[in-house]
Protein backbone atom coordinates (compact mmCIF):
# COMPACT_ATOMS: atom_id res chain seq x y z
CA UNK A 1 0.00 0.00 0.00
CA UNK A 2 1.41 3.37 -1.00
CA UNK A 3 0.37 6.96 -0.38
CA UNK A 4 0.66 9.41 2.47
CA UNK A 5 1.42 7.77 5.82
CA UNK A 6 0.35 9.81 8.84
CA UNK A 7 0.90 9.06 12.52
CA UNK A 8 -2.24 10.16 14.35
CA UNK A 9 -1.85 10.38 18.10
CA UNK A 10 -4.67 11.06 20.54
CA UNK A 11 -4.01 13.31 23.53
CA UNK A 12 -6.14 14.92 26.24
CA UNK A 13 -5.74 16.73 29.54
CA UNK A 14 -8.58 15.02 31.39
CA UNK A 15 -7.20 11.58 32.19
CA UNK A 16 -9.09 10.22 35.19
CA UNK A 17 -6.17 8.62 37.04
CA UNK A 18 -3.47 11.16 36.17
CA UNK A 19 -4.92 14.45 34.86
CA UNK A 20 -2.62 16.46 32.63
CA UNK A 21 -0.16 13.60 32.31
CA UNK A 22 0.92 14.58 28.79
CA UNK A 23 2.34 17.82 30.22
CA UNK A 24 4.33 16.18 33.03
CA UNK A 25 8.09 16.72 32.67
CA UNK A 26 10.15 13.92 31.18
CA UNK A 27 13.87 14.54 30.69
CA UNK A 28 13.30 18.28 30.81
CA UNK A 29 10.28 18.70 28.52
CA UNK A 30 6.59 17.68 28.61
CA UNK A 31 5.94 13.99 28.07
CA UNK A 32 4.00 14.75 24.89
CA UNK A 33 7.15 16.26 23.38
CA UNK A 34 8.96 12.95 23.85
CA UNK A 35 6.19 10.96 22.17
CA UNK A 36 6.10 13.42 19.25
CA UNK A 37 9.88 13.08 18.85
CA UNK A 38 9.57 9.31 18.68
CA UNK A 39 6.59 9.35 16.34
CA UNK A 40 8.44 11.70 14.01
CA UNK A 41 11.38 9.28 13.86
CA UNK A 42 9.25 6.35 12.66
CA UNK A 43 10.65 5.05 9.34
CA UNK A 44 8.30 5.55 6.41
CA UNK A 45 6.10 8.19 8.03
CA UNK A 46 5.28 11.37 6.11
CA UNK A 47 3.54 13.41 8.80
CA UNK A 48 2.56 13.46 12.47
CA UNK A 49 -0.79 14.78 13.68
CA UNK A 50 -2.09 15.19 17.22
CA UNK A 51 -5.83 14.88 17.70
CA UNK A 52 -7.10 16.54 20.87
CA UNK A 53 -10.53 17.38 22.22
CA UNK A 54 -12.14 20.78 21.85
CA UNK A 55 -12.27 23.00 24.94
CA UNK A 56 -10.05 25.38 26.88
CA UNK A 57 -8.87 22.70 29.30
CA UNK A 58 -6.97 21.07 26.44
CA UNK A 59 -5.14 24.25 25.35
CA UNK A 60 -1.82 23.09 26.87
CA UNK A 61 -1.76 20.40 24.16
CA UNK A 62 -2.11 23.06 21.48
CA UNK A 63 0.75 24.99 23.09
CA UNK A 64 3.01 21.94 22.95
CA UNK A 65 2.14 21.07 19.36
CA UNK A 66 2.88 24.69 18.43
CA UNK A 67 6.54 24.02 19.27
CA UNK A 68 6.73 21.57 16.33
CA UNK A 69 6.28 23.37 12.99
CA UNK A 70 5.92 20.11 11.06
CA UNK A 71 3.29 18.60 13.38
CA UNK A 72 -0.40 19.41 12.96
CA UNK A 73 -3.24 19.58 15.47
CA UNK A 74 -6.82 18.54 14.73
CA UNK A 75 -9.51 18.91 17.36
CA UNK A 76 -12.87 17.22 17.78
CA UNK A 77 -15.33 15.80 20.30
CA UNK A 78 -13.74 14.54 23.51
CA UNK A 79 -16.03 11.54 23.89
CA UNK A 80 -15.69 10.35 20.29
CA UNK A 81 -12.06 9.50 19.62
CA UNK A 82 -12.95 7.61 16.44
CA UNK A 83 -14.48 10.75 14.98
CA UNK A 84 -11.38 12.72 15.94
CA UNK A 85 -9.22 10.22 14.06
CA UNK A 86 -11.42 10.44 10.98
CA UNK A 87 -11.27 14.23 11.08
CA UNK A 88 -7.48 14.10 11.44
CA UNK A 89 -7.12 11.67 8.53
CA UNK A 90 -9.19 13.96 6.30
CA UNK A 91 -7.36 17.10 7.42
CA UNK A 92 -3.92 15.60 6.71
CA UNK A 93 -4.84 13.83 3.44
CA UNK A 94 -3.78 10.53 4.98
CA UNK A 95 -3.86 7.43 2.82
CA UNK A 96 -2.78 5.20 5.70
CA UNK A 97 -2.73 5.83 9.44
CA UNK A 98 -0.36 4.73 12.18
CA UNK A 99 -2.13 4.96 15.53
CA UNK A 100 -0.23 5.44 18.77
CA UNK A 101 -1.26 7.12 22.00
CA UNK A 102 0.31 10.00 23.90
CA UNK A 103 0.70 8.06 27.15
CA UNK A 104 3.34 5.75 25.67
CA UNK A 105 6.59 7.75 25.95
CA UNK A 106 8.75 4.67 25.31
CA UNK A 107 7.11 3.85 21.99
CA UNK A 108 9.91 2.53 19.75
CA UNK A 109 10.09 4.15 16.29
CA UNK A 110 11.64 0.97 14.90
CA UNK A 111 8.78 -1.19 16.17
CA UNK A 112 6.17 1.22 14.83
CA UNK A 113 8.07 1.25 11.55
CA UNK A 114 8.09 -2.55 11.51
CA UNK A 115 4.29 -2.60 11.77
CA UNK A 116 4.11 -0.22 8.82
CA UNK A 117 6.62 -2.22 6.78
CA UNK A 118 4.85 -5.51 7.50
CA UNK A 119 1.53 -4.09 6.38
CA UNK A 120 3.04 -2.66 3.23
CA UNK A 121 4.96 -5.79 2.22
CA UNK A 122 1.93 -8.04 2.81
CA UNK A 123 -0.56 -5.70 1.18
CA UNK A 124 -2.60 -5.56 4.39
CA UNK A 125 -5.15 -2.89 5.24
CA UNK A 126 -4.99 -3.61 8.97
CA UNK A 127 -1.98 -4.41 11.17
CA UNK A 128 -0.78 -4.08 14.76
CA UNK A 129 1.54 -5.38 17.43
CA UNK A 130 -0.33 -8.52 18.39
CA UNK A 131 -2.17 -8.23 21.72
CA UNK A 132 -0.84 -11.63 22.79
CA UNK A 133 2.64 -11.05 21.36
CA UNK A 134 5.80 -10.44 23.32
CA UNK A 135 5.57 -6.65 23.06
CA UNK A 136 5.03 -4.81 26.35
CA UNK A 137 2.03 -2.63 27.10
CA UNK A 138 3.18 0.78 25.92
CA UNK A 139 4.54 -0.36 22.55
CA UNK A 140 1.07 -0.58 21.04
CA UNK A 141 1.04 0.42 17.38
CA UNK A 142 -1.79 0.03 14.88
CA UNK A 143 -1.90 0.47 11.12
CA UNK A 144 -5.06 0.88 9.07
CA UNK A 145 -5.98 2.45 5.79
CA UNK A 146 -7.79 5.77 5.90
CA UNK A 147 -10.56 4.07 3.95
CA UNK A 148 -11.10 1.52 6.74
CA UNK A 149 -11.00 4.31 9.32
CA UNK A 150 -13.82 6.07 7.49
CA UNK A 151 -15.80 2.82 7.31
CA UNK A 152 -15.50 2.47 11.08
CA UNK A 153 -16.48 6.10 11.62
CA UNK A 154 -19.58 5.72 9.47
CA UNK A 155 -20.75 2.44 10.96
CA UNK A 156 -19.54 2.00 14.55
CA UNK A 157 -22.27 2.76 17.09
CA UNK A 158 -21.02 1.10 20.27
CA UNK A 159 -19.52 3.72 22.65
CA UNK A 160 -16.58 1.37 23.30
CA UNK A 161 -15.79 1.27 19.58
CA UNK A 162 -16.00 5.08 19.36
CA UNK A 163 -13.68 5.52 22.35
CA UNK A 164 -11.03 2.97 21.35
CA UNK A 165 -11.02 3.69 17.59
CA UNK A 166 -10.24 0.29 16.08
CA UNK A 167 -12.29 -2.48 17.80
CA UNK A 168 -14.99 -2.22 15.13
CA UNK A 169 -12.38 -3.08 12.48
CA UNK A 170 -10.63 -5.85 14.39
CA UNK A 171 -13.97 -7.52 15.14
CA UNK A 172 -14.30 -7.81 11.36
CA UNK A 173 -10.66 -8.49 10.52
CA UNK A 174 -11.58 -11.54 8.44
CA UNK A 175 -13.17 -9.11 5.96
CA UNK A 176 -9.93 -7.19 5.38
CA UNK A 177 -6.32 -8.18 4.65
CA UNK A 178 -4.79 -8.06 8.15
CA UNK A 179 -1.52 -9.05 9.80
CA UNK A 180 -0.02 -9.11 13.32
CA UNK A 181 3.55 -8.30 14.35
CA UNK A 182 4.92 -10.71 16.94
CA UNK A 183 8.16 -10.88 18.91
CA UNK A 184 10.14 -13.01 21.33
CA UNK A 185 11.17 -13.07 24.13
CA UNK A 186 7.80 -12.42 25.69
CA UNK A 187 7.72 -9.07 27.51
CA UNK A 188 3.98 -8.73 28.01
CA UNK A 189 4.59 -8.42 31.74
CA UNK A 190 6.52 -5.17 31.23
CA UNK A 191 4.55 -1.97 31.72
CA UNK A 192 5.91 1.06 29.88
CA UNK A 193 2.82 3.22 29.57
CA UNK A 194 1.72 6.05 31.88
CA UNK A 195 -1.69 5.79 33.55
CA UNK A 196 -0.84 6.36 37.22
CA UNK A 197 1.66 8.31 39.34
CA UNK A 198 3.52 5.04 39.92
CA UNK A 199 3.82 4.48 36.17
CA UNK A 200 5.15 8.00 35.73
CA UNK A 201 7.79 7.52 38.43
CA UNK A 202 9.06 4.34 36.77
CA UNK A 203 9.15 5.95 33.31
CA UNK A 204 11.14 8.86 34.74
CA UNK A 205 13.61 6.36 36.16
CA UNK A 206 13.97 4.68 32.77
CA UNK A 207 14.53 8.02 31.03
CA UNK A 208 17.09 9.05 33.64
CA UNK A 209 19.14 5.95 32.84
CA UNK A 210 18.76 5.65 29.06
CA UNK A 211 17.87 9.01 27.53
CA UNK A 212 21.28 10.70 28.03
CA UNK A 213 23.02 8.01 25.95
CA UNK A 214 20.33 7.69 23.25
CA UNK A 215 17.25 9.97 23.22
CA UNK A 216 15.40 7.45 21.03
CA UNK A 217 16.37 4.35 23.04
CA UNK A 218 14.31 1.32 22.13
CA UNK A 219 13.55 -2.28 22.96
CA UNK A 220 17.22 -3.35 22.86
CA UNK A 221 18.20 -0.83 25.50
CA UNK A 222 15.21 -1.84 27.60
CA UNK A 223 16.28 -5.47 27.45
CA UNK A 224 19.71 -4.48 28.79
CA UNK A 225 18.13 -2.37 31.54
CA UNK A 226 15.82 -5.23 32.50
CA UNK A 227 18.84 -7.43 33.14
CA UNK A 228 20.04 -5.03 35.86
CA UNK A 229 16.91 -3.25 37.14
CA UNK A 230 13.87 -5.38 36.35
CA UNK A 231 11.69 -3.47 38.81
CA UNK A 232 11.64 -0.49 36.45
CA UNK A 233 9.93 -2.52 33.75
CA UNK A 234 7.86 -5.22 35.39
CA UNK A 235 4.14 -4.57 35.68
CA UNK A 236 3.48 -4.57 39.44
CA UNK A 237 0.14 -6.27 38.78
CA UNK A 238 2.02 -9.26 37.37
CA UNK A 239 3.44 -9.96 40.82
CA UNK A 240 0.11 -9.96 42.64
Amino acid sequence: MTGRVVVIMQARMTSTRLPGKVTLPLAGVPMLNRVIERASATPGVDHVCITAPEGDVHEPIADIVGQFPDVSLVRGPEGDVLRRYALAADATDATTVIRITSDCPLIDPQVSGAVLALAQTTGSSLARTAPDSGYPHGYDTEFFSAELLRIADRNATDPYDREHVSPYLWARSEEYPSVLLDRRPDRRYWRVTVDTPEDYARICGIYDRLHPQNPLFGIRELEALYATEPELLRNPAADT
